[in-house]
């Protein structure tokens, strides 16, 4: 993903959370940069999707970025996934960038 960007992010998941509470973090230096949950994502039985914001983008480094997907069932049963590893991309002209 670039700073300053507007990615959309899509986890495919083989267990239906639809009725979950859904946490997306990500993480930069030992830090949770941003975390999506509620009407911020889109839950399927398939999959999970969310879209990041130019300001939510531009508030990585450039370097590493740590996502982790949590929830919790309505019974209780919480987990997490594994944890995924992206890069934010440096840009050139920071900051938000309006049409």
């Amino acid at each position: 993903m670039r700073r300053g960007s507007t990615p959309t992010n899509v986890f495919l998941v083989d267990l239906d959370l639809t009725a979950a509470t859904v946490f997306v973090s990500y993480e930069q230096g030992g830090k949770v940069i941003i975390e999506k949950t509620g009407t911020d994502l889109t839950v399927t039985d398939e999959d999970i999707t969310l879209t990041l914001t130019q300001e939510e983008t531009l508030r990585f480094s450039p370097g590493e970025v740590l996502i982790q997907i949590r929830y919790v069932m309505p019974n209780g049963t919480a987990d997490a996934s594994n944890i995924i590893r992206t890069t934010a991309e440096r840009i050139i002209k920071d900051g938000v960038i309006e049409p």
